[in-house]
Protein backbone atom coordinates (compact mmCIF):
# COMPACT_ATOMS: atom_id res chain seq x y z
CA UNK A 1 0.00 0.00 0.00
CA UNK A 2 1.46 2.87 -1.15
CA UNK A 3 0.73 6.52 0.19
CA UNK A 4 2.23 9.64 1.18
CA UNK A 5 3.02 10.74 4.61
CA UNK A 6 0.63 13.07 5.65
CA UNK A 7 1.78 13.59 9.55
CA UNK A 8 2.75 17.10 10.58
CA UNK A 9 4.50 16.11 14.10
CA UNK A 10 8.64 15.73 13.04
CA UNK A 11 10.23 12.50 13.26
CA UNK A 12 13.30 11.94 15.66
CA UNK A 13 15.83 10.18 13.55
CA UNK A 14 18.17 7.39 14.58
CA UNK A 15 20.87 5.62 12.26
CA UNK A 16 22.00 2.04 12.35
CA UNK A 17 24.98 1.28 9.88
CA UNK A 18 26.89 -2.00 9.47
CA UNK A 19 30.56 -0.94 8.33
CA UNK A 20 30.80 -4.30 7.09
CA UNK A 21 28.28 -4.64 4.25
CA UNK A 22 29.26 -4.97 0.95
CA UNK A 23 29.71 -1.73 -0.87
CA UNK A 24 29.79 0.57 3.02
CA UNK A 25 32.11 3.05 1.67
CA UNK A 26 31.17 3.11 -2.04
CA UNK A 27 27.69 3.68 -1.04
CA UNK A 28 27.73 6.72 1.94
CA UNK A 29 31.32 6.25 3.47
CA UNK A 30 32.26 9.54 1.91
CA UNK A 31 29.73 11.39 3.70
CA UNK A 32 29.82 11.85 7.11
CA UNK A 33 26.74 11.17 9.38
CA UNK A 34 24.86 13.94 10.16
CA UNK A 35 25.13 15.66 13.70
CA UNK A 36 22.92 15.53 16.81
CA UNK A 37 21.36 12.20 15.19
CA UNK A 38 21.66 9.05 17.14
CA UNK A 39 23.89 6.71 15.29
CA UNK A 40 25.35 3.08 15.95
CA UNK A 41 27.57 1.00 14.29
CA UNK A 42 26.35 -2.94 14.40
CA UNK A 43 27.95 -5.45 12.09
CA UNK A 44 26.85 -8.89 14.21
CA UNK A 45 23.62 -9.95 15.06
CA UNK A 46 24.29 -9.54 18.56
CA UNK A 47 25.34 -5.99 17.82
CA UNK A 48 22.04 -5.25 16.04
CA UNK A 49 19.39 -6.69 18.77
CA UNK A 50 21.57 -3.59 20.94
CA UNK A 51 21.38 -1.14 18.45
CA UNK A 52 17.70 -1.71 18.30
CA UNK A 53 17.35 -1.66 22.08
CA UNK A 54 19.23 1.54 21.95
CA UNK A 55 17.16 3.12 19.48
CA UNK A 56 13.77 2.18 21.55
CA UNK A 57 15.16 4.06 24.43
CA UNK A 58 15.67 7.01 22.78
CA UNK A 59 12.56 7.54 21.43
CA UNK A 60 13.30 6.73 17.83
CA UNK A 61 10.17 6.81 15.27
CA UNK A 62 12.67 7.23 11.90
CA UNK A 63 14.92 4.46 11.88
CA UNK A 64 17.64 4.43 8.90
CA UNK A 65 19.47 1.25 8.14
CA UNK A 66 22.52 1.11 6.23
CA UNK A 67 23.40 -2.29 5.64
CA UNK A 68 22.52 -4.68 2.91
CA UNK A 69 19.91 -7.91 3.39
CA UNK A 70 21.04 -9.52 6.16
CA UNK A 71 21.47 -6.53 7.86
CA UNK A 72 17.58 -4.76 7.15
CA UNK A 73 16.29 -8.84 7.96
CA UNK A 74 17.86 -8.62 11.24
CA UNK A 75 16.61 -5.45 12.28
CA UNK A 76 13.20 -6.37 11.28
CA UNK A 77 13.17 -9.58 13.06
CA UNK A 78 13.97 -7.01 16.79
CA UNK A 79 11.62 -4.72 15.69
CA UNK A 80 8.52 -7.10 15.17
CA UNK A 81 9.43 -9.64 17.73
CA UNK A 82 11.62 -8.17 20.51
CA UNK A 83 8.88 -5.53 21.36
CA UNK A 84 11.26 -2.79 22.42
CA UNK A 85 8.99 -0.16 20.53
CA UNK A 86 5.44 0.90 21.68
CA UNK A 87 5.17 1.39 18.04
CA UNK A 88 7.37 0.17 15.08
CA UNK A 89 9.17 3.35 13.68
CA UNK A 90 9.34 4.24 9.95
CA UNK A 91 12.50 2.34 8.36
CA UNK A 92 14.56 4.45 5.97
CA UNK A 93 16.85 1.74 4.14
CA UNK A 94 20.03 3.20 2.66
CA UNK A 95 21.05 0.13 1.08
CA UNK A 96 25.14 -0.36 0.89
CA UNK A 97 24.93 -4.57 1.11
CA UNK A 98 25.62 -6.52 -1.74
CA UNK A 99 22.49 -7.32 -3.63
CA UNK A 100 20.00 -4.83 -1.73
CA UNK A 101 17.08 -6.86 -3.19
CA UNK A 102 14.70 -5.38 0.01
CA UNK A 103 15.66 -1.86 -0.36
CA UNK A 104 14.83 -2.38 -4.12
CA UNK A 105 11.51 -3.69 -3.86
CA UNK A 106 10.04 -1.74 -0.63
CA UNK A 107 11.88 2.03 -1.11
CA UNK A 108 14.95 3.46 0.28
CA UNK A 109 16.77 6.41 0.52
CA UNK A 110 19.75 7.60 -1.49
CA UNK A 111 22.15 8.96 -0.07
CA UNK A 112 25.44 8.04 -1.58
CA UNK A 113 25.10 11.33 -3.92
CA UNK A 114 22.77 13.62 -2.22
CA UNK A 115 24.14 12.47 1.44
CA UNK A 116 21.73 13.02 4.52
CA UNK A 117 20.27 16.13 4.18
CA UNK A 118 17.26 14.76 2.33
CA UNK A 119 16.35 12.37 5.24
CA UNK A 120 17.00 15.11 8.01
CA UNK A 121 14.87 17.36 6.06
CA UNK A 122 12.46 14.74 6.06
CA UNK A 123 12.32 14.15 9.63
CA UNK A 124 12.03 17.32 10.43
CA UNK A 125 9.69 18.69 8.15
CA UNK A 126 7.37 15.38 6.74
CA UNK A 127 4.51 17.68 5.94
CA UNK A 128 6.22 19.98 3.84
CA UNK A 129 8.82 17.65 1.94
CA UNK A 130 8.44 14.73 -1.14
CA UNK A 131 8.43 11.14 0.29
CA UNK A 132 6.44 8.42 0.31
CA UNK A 133 5.68 5.98 3.02
CA UNK A 134 4.54 2.09 2.03
CA UNK A 135 3.38 -0.14 4.42
CA UNK A 136 4.51 -3.74 3.26
CA UNK A 137 3.81 -7.18 4.63
CA UNK A 138 6.74 -9.10 6.59
CA UNK A 139 6.98 -12.67 6.74
CA UNK A 140 8.03 -14.56 10.52
CA UNK A 141 9.79 -17.84 10.12
CA UNK A 142 10.20 -20.55 12.72
CA UNK A 143 12.56 -23.64 11.76
CA UNK A 144 11.13 -26.55 14.08
CA UNK A 145 9.66 -26.78 16.72
CA UNK A 146 11.92 -25.36 18.65
CA UNK A 147 13.63 -23.08 16.49
CA UNK A 148 13.79 -19.44 17.81
CA UNK A 149 10.96 -17.22 15.32
CA UNK A 150 12.77 -14.32 13.14
CA UNK A 151 11.75 -12.48 10.17
CA UNK A 152 12.19 -11.64 6.30
CA UNK A 153 10.40 -10.38 3.26
CA UNK A 154 11.75 -13.48 1.65
CA UNK A 155 12.40 -17.27 1.81
CA UNK A 156 14.04 -19.73 -1.22
CA UNK A 157 14.83 -23.39 -0.82
CA UNK A 158 16.37 -26.04 -3.54
CA UNK A 159 18.25 -24.48 -6.33
CA UNK A 160 17.93 -20.81 -5.06
CA UNK A 161 19.09 -21.90 -2.22
CA UNK A 162 22.61 -23.11 -4.26
CA UNK A 163 22.26 -20.20 -6.63
CA UNK A 164 22.53 -17.27 -3.56
CA UNK A 165 25.69 -20.26 -2.29
CA UNK A 166 27.53 -19.95 -5.55
CA UNK A 167 26.76 -16.18 -6.13
CA UNK A 168 28.14 -15.08 -2.25
CA UNK A 169 31.25 -17.52 -1.93
CA UNK A 170 32.06 -17.42 -5.87
CA UNK A 171 31.53 -14.19 -7.23
CA UNK A 172 31.02 -11.66 -4.76
CA UNK A 173 34.35 -12.44 -3.66
CA UNK A 174 35.95 -11.31 -6.81
CA UNK A 175 33.97 -8.05 -6.87
CA UNK A 176 30.82 -8.98 -8.82
CA UNK A 177 28.23 -7.80 -6.81
CA UNK A 178 24.83 -6.23 -7.73
CA UNK A 179 22.72 -7.98 -9.82
CA UNK A 180 25.95 -9.12 -11.50
CA UNK A 181 26.87 -11.63 -9.05
CA UNK A 182 23.12 -13.37 -9.41
CA UNK A 183 23.04 -13.02 -13.23
CA UNK A 184 25.86 -15.79 -13.86
CA UNK A 185 24.65 -17.73 -11.16
CA UNK A 186 21.34 -17.68 -13.35
CA UNK A 187 23.43 -18.60 -16.09
CA UNK A 188 25.00 -21.24 -14.42
CA UNK A 189 21.71 -22.61 -13.03
CA UNK A 190 20.10 -22.56 -16.70
CA UNK A 191 23.16 -24.36 -18.02
CA UNK A 192 22.73 -27.41 -15.26
CA UNK A 193 19.31 -27.70 -16.36
CA UNK A 194 19.88 -28.15 -19.90
CA UNK A 195 22.51 -30.71 -19.34
CA UNK A 196 20.66 -32.59 -16.87
CA UNK A 197 24.36 -31.99 -14.33
CA UNK A 198 22.19 -32.34 -10.67
CA UNK A 199 25.36 -31.80 -8.64
CA UNK A 200 24.77 -28.60 -7.66
CA UNK A 201 21.01 -28.26 -8.33
CA UNK A 202 19.71 -31.53 -6.30
CA UNK A 203 16.24 -31.64 -6.09
CA UNK A 204 14.59 -31.12 -2.55
CA UNK A 205 12.02 -33.81 -1.53
CA UNK A 206 9.58 -30.98 -0.05
CA UNK A 207 5.99 -31.29 1.96
CA UNK A 208 4.18 -27.74 1.83
CA UNK A 209 0.87 -27.37 3.51
CA UNK A 210 -1.24 -23.98 3.54
CA UNK A 211 -3.74 -22.93 5.60
CA UNK A 212 -6.17 -23.25 2.96
CA UNK A 213 -5.54 -26.88 3.15
CA UNK A 214 -3.47 -27.16 -0.14
CA UNK A 215 -0.92 -29.93 -0.01
CA UNK A 216 2.05 -30.52 -2.14
CA UNK A 217 4.73 -33.72 -1.92
CA UNK A 218 7.07 -33.49 -4.49
CA UNK A 219 10.82 -33.69 -5.37
CA UNK A 220 11.18 -29.61 -5.82
CA UNK A 221 13.55 -27.97 -8.03
CA UNK A 222 13.39 -24.27 -6.36
CA UNK A 223 10.51 -22.92 -4.14
CA UNK A 224 10.48 -19.31 -3.41
CA UNK A 225 8.31 -17.96 -0.81
CA UNK A 226 8.22 -13.67 -0.41
CA UNK A 227 5.97 -10.33 0.66
CA UNK A 228 8.01 -8.71 -1.76
CA UNK A 229 6.89 -7.53 -5.41
CA UNK A 230 9.97 -7.43 -7.71
CA UNK A 231 13.12 -9.99 -6.39
CA UNK A 232 16.74 -9.70 -7.60
CA UNK A 233 17.21 -9.37 -11.75
CA UNK A 234 13.40 -8.26 -11.72
CA UNK A 235 12.06 -11.50 -11.08
CA UNK A 236 8.32 -12.00 -9.75
CA UNK A 237 8.02 -15.60 -9.98
CA UNK A 238 4.12 -15.44 -8.52
CA UNK A 239 0.92 -15.58 -10.07
CA UNK A 240 -1.18 -16.74 -7.56
CA UNK A 241 -4.52 -14.43 -7.41
CA UNK A 242 -5.80 -15.28 -3.46
CA UNK A 243 -6.37 -12.63 -1.72
CA UNK A 244 -3.27 -12.91 1.18
CA UNK A 245 -0.18 -11.48 1.83
CA UNK A 246 2.13 -14.48 1.51
CA UNK A 247 3.16 -15.53 -2.45
CA UNK A 248 4.98 -18.88 -2.86
CA UNK A 249 5.42 -20.85 -5.85
CA UNK A 250 6.98 -24.60 -6.25
CA UNK A 251 8.23 -25.86 -9.50
CA UNK A 252 8.86 -30.05 -9.49
CA UNK A 253 12.16 -31.61 -10.87
CA UNK A 254 10.29 -33.43 -13.74
CA UNK A 255 8.48 -29.94 -14.50
CA UNK A 256 7.80 -29.96 -18.35
CA UNK A 257 9.81 -28.14 -20.59
CA UNK A 258 10.91 -26.14 -17.75
CA UNK A 259 13.61 -24.07 -19.95
CA UNK A 260 11.20 -22.96 -22.18
CA UNK A 261 8.55 -21.64 -19.60
CA UNK A 262 11.14 -20.35 -17.65
CA UNK A 263 10.80 -16.58 -18.61
CA UNK A 264 6.53 -17.26 -18.27
CA UNK A 265 7.72 -18.29 -14.40
CA UNK A 266 10.04 -16.06 -13.73
CA UNK A 267 8.00 -13.00 -14.38
CA UNK A 268 4.67 -14.72 -12.92
CA UNK A 269 2.71 -15.35 -15.82
CA UNK A 270 0.56 -18.00 -16.31
CA UNK A 271 0.20 -19.24 -19.64
CA UNK A 272 -0.64 -22.70 -21.30
CA UNK A 273 1.34 -25.40 -19.60
CA UNK A 274 2.08 -23.31 -16.68
CA UNK A 275 -0.23 -24.95 -14.35
CA UNK A 276 0.21 -27.50 -11.46
CA UNK A 277 -0.45 -30.90 -13.83
CA UNK A 278 3.14 -29.77 -15.54
CA UNK A 279 4.63 -29.21 -12.29
CA UNK A 280 4.16 -25.42 -11.60
CA UNK A 281 1.95 -24.24 -8.30
CA UNK A 282 1.82 -20.50 -7.74
CA UNK A 283 -0.90 -19.26 -4.78
CA UNK A 284 -1.27 -16.51 -2.59
CA UNK A 285 -1.41 -17.85 1.67
CA UNK A 286 -1.46 -16.95 5.35
CA UNK A 287 0.54 -19.23 6.52
CA UNK A 288 2.72 -21.87 5.17
CA UNK A 289 4.42 -25.34 6.81
CA UNK A 290 7.45 -26.77 4.87
CA UNK A 291 8.98 -29.95 5.89
CA UNK A 292 12.47 -31.04 4.32
CA UNK A 293 15.94 -31.88 4.60
CA UNK A 294 18.25 -28.93 3.39
CA UNK A 295 19.20 -25.44 3.41
CA UNK A 296 17.32 -23.06 3.03
CA UNK A 297 18.13 -18.61 2.21
CA UNK A 298 16.11 -15.80 4.16
CA UNK A 299 17.05 -12.51 2.93
CA UNK A 300 20.65 -13.51 1.58
CA UNK A 301 21.28 -15.52 4.86
CA UNK A 302 21.72 -19.32 5.20
CA UNK A 303 19.79 -21.58 7.45
CA UNK A 304 19.57 -25.23 7.69
CA UNK A 305 16.53 -27.32 8.19
CA UNK A 306 16.03 -30.84 9.44
CA UNK A 307 12.48 -33.24 9.41
CA UNK A 308 13.71 -34.36 12.61
CA UNK A 309 13.51 -30.94 13.90
CA UNK A 310 9.97 -30.43 12.88
CA UNK A 311 8.86 -28.33 9.71
CA UNK A 312 9.59 -24.98 9.17
CA UNK A 313 6.25 -22.10 9.83
CA UNK A 314 5.89 -19.16 7.61
CA UNK A 315 2.99 -16.35 8.65
CA UNK A 316 3.25 -12.80 8.72
CA UNK A 317 5.05 -11.23 11.82
CA UNK A 318 3.57 -7.65 10.63
CA UNK A 319 3.46 -4.90 9.18
CA UNK A 320 6.43 -2.29 8.34
CA UNK A 321 5.86 1.66 6.80
CA UNK A 322 9.06 1.70 4.75
CA UNK A 323 10.59 5.45 3.12
CA UNK A 324 11.86 6.57 0.09
CA UNK A 325 13.02 9.41 -0.92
Amino acid sequence: MNRPDRSVTPRRLGIIYNSQSGRHRRRWGRHPLPTGVPAVEANTPAEIEIAVATMAKQGIDLLAVAGGDGTVQCVLTHLLLGEQFDKTPILALVPTGSTNMTGHDVGHVQVRRRGWDALCTWAAHPETTTGRVQSRAVLRIQAGDRGTPFCGMFFGAGAIHHAVQYTQKQLHSVGLRGEIGPGFAFLRFLKAVATGDRRDFAPTHLRLTDDADRHIEQDTLLVAVSTLHRLVLHFHPFWGRESAPIAWTTVADDARHFLLRLPLVARGLQRAGVNSGNGYVSHRSQALTLDFDGGFIVDGEFFEARRSDGPIRLRIAGHVDFLSL
